[in-house]
Parts: structure tokens; sequence; C-alpha cells
């Protein structure tokens, strides 16, 4: 783990770790990973205090057994589900505590469906966090954490901040997102005018 580390150093990028557990996470820090996917099943201080101290970043999602749940063929991969989302609400209350550095995103997406939800998965983050925290961490956070690839980075403006010369990807809400968090979680009623890289996708303002 350390010489993948090493290499992604000379090609001036870092290295994000798809693992859940205390042990494993506390082996990557140490190896020099800088993003800790998923993370549900932490229960030690210890892990979260070596991410903070390391500058390390936990991308965590709101998954839960509940009606977003991802559906599986085969029952062990069900019960791997159920028993790693009970850690959900855990880890996300320790990190918000403790002020470990939290982006969100997520590999788990297999299907349209799934992807459509990723508005509802952002506005359950209201369960700890403000809503200008959470709009936060999709944003200006999930930016910082991208900008760790350096000379490497696709984005090469800035990007993440409204301001002239920056990458101009803008939602236009009806309704003020900051007072309720829910109204990103229904894209197609609330999202009026969407940009992206100074290109109209969708405008329906009238």
């Amino acid at each position: 783990m350390k010489a993948i580390v090493d290499i992604a150093k000379t090609w001036n990028t870092y290295v994000s770790a798809h693992i859940f557990t205390d042990k494993s996470i506390q082996v990557a820090l140490k190896a020099g990973v800088m993003s800790i996917e998923h993370g549900m099943l932490i229960k030690d201080k210890k892990t979260l205090e070596m991410m903070k101290e390391k500058g390390a970043w936990l991308s965590i999602q709101p998954l839960f057994d509940d009606e977003d749940r991802l559906h599986f063929d085969n029952p062990n991969s069900t019960q791997k589900w159920i028993e790693t989302t009970a850690g959900t609400d855990r880890v996300y209350k320790m990190a918000k505590e403790m002020g470990v550095k939290m982006a969100f995103g997520t590999d788990a997406l297999f299907d349209p469906a799934s992807a459509a939800k990723q508005g509802k998965m952002l506005a359950k983050l209201k369960r700890w966090v403000t809503t200008y925290e959470a709009l936060k961490i999709a944003t200006s956070q999930n930016a910082e954490l991208l900008k760790l690839c350096g000379q490497r980075d696709p984005y090469p403006s800035d990007f993440g901040v409204l301001k002239i010369g920056a990458y101009a990807d803008m939602i236009l809400v009806d309704g003020n997102p900051l007072q309720n968090l829910d109204l990103i979680a229904e894209p197609e009623k609330n999202f009026v005018m969407i940009m992206k890289d100074g290109k109209i996708y969708k405008n329906s303002v009238k």
C-alpha cells in the first residue's frame, strides 16, 4: 500500500481506499492514503484522530437499511449491507464531533435509479450537520479533496466557488435549500436551471 501511495505521489496525485474497519483504515493512513471511502465500521476514536492529524478525508455516505437500500441476489451480501450500514449513524456523529474532514460521493451506483437518488441522499445529511454544512460538504469541500491531485487536476481553474474565472457549474433552486434541504431531494421539480462548464443543460425559468 505504501508503494502505491509513493507511485501516486510521483504522478502528483493521491490515493483513496475503499475500506471500512479501524484496523484496515489505520494501516492505510500510515501508508499515506488521503481519502477513506465508506468507513462505516469505524468504532475507535483513534482512527478518526489519525485521520484528522494527517489531514485525510472521510468520504462516507448516509446509507441505511431503509427504503433506499441496495438490493442483492446473494443473502450474504444483504447481511453485510445490514451490518455495515448499522454503523452509519455512529461514524457520522463521531466524525462531526471530532472535526474530521468529510466529503460526499459514492461508488455505490449501479443503475440510473440509484444515481437519481443522490439528491435525496445528500438531504439525509441534515441528521448530523446543518443545511449549510451539508451543501458545503458536497461543493467546496469536495472541490478541496479533488484538488489534492495537484498538477494532474482535470479542472485547473477554480471550482467549488463563485467568482470570475471559476468553472461555472451552478444550480438555480426554486426555494432556499439553506432553509429546506429536502428541496434537493426532488431535482426534477426544484432545479429550475442547471449549468455545467458554462453551458446550460436545463432552464425552466419563466
